[in-house]
């Protein structure tokens, strides 16, 4: 039995290096090497205790998330690494290329400079002139002069701003926002059982998931204020009566979990009104498809009611 472990560590670890040195990076972010070899997240808990126990176990460097007793970084260190990725060939100035490639979370810089764009225009600041010319000229092709312009992205682009939740109203029919009534803002109508308006906040999940939860096979142990928000136990599928842990982390959009600065080695599930991040590196449940099943399945109980009458 030990016999197999340890060989079955050494598959991982070659491959861990194998698809690093494809990339041409030190640092294979946990989504990617997932995607690759389909090697669940749990055979790497039992094998190595955690994702990035495996990545040190393979040479590498683990992806660092920033905690209350996290090591601090000074702008000059955040901002060399950041222009070390963009030097990289054929680096692009996206969130997901500094994810494959970088050795820290892209969250860590967003959260010092106040979002990714201010990240690249701090790194340009601080780039030469003349041996980093043809750099500093995609950046500013990339980064708008103007705060309010879109960002213009290529057609190669990586990712886009997200669509906003809920449908679109006529502009003839939509109307300014009145400031100071922040209070009395809602979201679109699902007239769902006791929730008359989907959410807006990070709360609206909570509580919508507490409506819902036993129905979709989970039953809550307990809520705090703490990461990860909650722990739970769901029906493991194929093993009636089976319930297994799971550790669940509430956003109101997806990606927040990595802008929060998240770890998702702590972590086994985000449940979250809207699903906006694709290379999310764990489970994630949306709760705006999730009702609208539960919605059609109660309506077709009702329809074959009314028709056996």
């Amino acid at each position: 039995m030990k016999e197999d472990s340890a060989e079955d560590r050494s598959k991982l670890i070659k491959a861990m290096q194998e698809i690093a040195k494809e990339l041409r990076t030190d640092s294979v972010p946990r989504h990617e090497f997932r995607r690759r070899t389909n090697v669940s997240e749990r055979k790497i808990q039992i094998l190595f205790g955690s994702y990035n126990a495996l990545v040190e176990a393979a040479g590498l460097q683990p992806r660092l998330f920033p905690t209350s007793d996290s090591p601090t970084y000074s702008d000059q260190e955040l901002i060399a690494e950041v222009i070390r990725v963009l030097r990289l060939p054929n680096a692009k100035l996206t969130r997901v290329f500094f994810d494959q490639h970088g050795k820290l979370s892209t969250s860590v810089c967003e959260r010092r400079f106040g979002g990714w764009i201010n990240t690249i225009r701090a790194a340009r600041d601080s780039l030469n002139p003349v041996a980093d010319a043809e750099l500093i000229t995609r950046i500013d092709e990339y980064v708008p002069t103007n705060s309010t312009t879109r960002i213009q992205r290529n057609e190669n682009a990586e990712e886009d701003e997200p669509e906003q939740a809920g449908s679109a109203a006529s502009p003839e029919l939509e109307h300014a926002f009145i400031e100071g009534t922040t209070a009395n803002v809602y979201g679109d109508f699902i007239n769902f059982r006791g929730l008359q308006h989907e959410p807006v906040n990070e709360q609206g999940v909570v509580f919508l998931f507490g409506m819902v939860c036993r129905e979709i096979g989970y039953v809550v142990e307990i809520i705090r204020s703490g990461f990860p928000d909650c722990e739970a136990k769901r029906r493991i599928r194929g093993k009636s009566g089976h319930w297994q842990r799971v550790r669940i982390e509430f956003e109101f959009e997806s990606r927040n979990f990595r802008i929060h600065g998240h770890d998702p080695d702590q972590c086994e599930l985000i449940v979250c009104w809207v699903d906006n991040w694709p290379e999310c590196p764990i489970e994630v449940l949306e709760l705006r498809s999730a009702i609208r099943k539960l919605s059609s399945a109660v309506d077709n109980t009702a329809l074959n009611k009314d028709e056996k009458a």
